[in-house]
């Protein structure tokens, strides 16, 4: 039996209560629910300088050839895809990021500190994904937001997908 629309958000709330599934806090970061369409995304719980380790993401590794196109997968090297527990699910795209992601050990990526990052800041990395036809647009607010959820040098390719798409429509 099918579930429906309300019967669904009411299970979830329960679950997210009894289970904390969109809660996380320690010493550095804590998970917070922006509400509405901008979901749930990571916050500084302290100061963190430039260059230094805000989080490491870890996860449960895919391999490439069993990989379906998760939004939150991340790409590893050694054709391996990291579909990260929480917080790092969390973690939102900026096309103005405060962090750039890295490749930390075989198995785990980390974000570092762009620049100064104050307590109560939200955390949050360039996403940089390849144009595709299922690319969100970006909602990120900066000044520089390129109105898709993808690298700079995507935004032409995108702009001719959307446009295709809305002629199909």
């Amino acid at each position: 039996m099918e579930l429906s629309k309300k019967r669904r958000k009411k299970l979830q709330s329960a679950v997210d209560q009894d289970y904390g599934y969109r809660q996380y806090e320690d010493r550095d970061v804590y998970v917070y629910d922006h509400g509405g369409k901008l979901g749930c995304g990571v916050f500084a719980s302290r100061q963190f300088l430039p260059g230094e380790l805000v989080i490491e993401i870890k996860g449960q590794l895919i391999p490439a050839n069993e990989y379906d196109g998760s939004t939150y997968a991340m790409h590893l090297e050694d054709d391996w895809y990291l579909e990260p527990t929480i917080p790092g699910a969390f973690i939102n795209h900026s096309c103005s990021p405060n962090c750039d992601l890295v490749q930390v050990t075989d198995t785990t990526n980390g974000l570092i500190a762009r620049c100064n990052i104050e307590p109560g800041t939200e955390i949050c990395f360039d996403y940089q994904w390849e144009a595709q036809h299922w690319i969100p647009r970006c909602q990120c607010g900066s000044r520089d937001c390129r109105g898709w959820v993808v690298g700079k040098d995507e935004v032409k390719k995108m702009k001719k997908l959307a446009a295709r798409k809305k002629k199909a429509k």
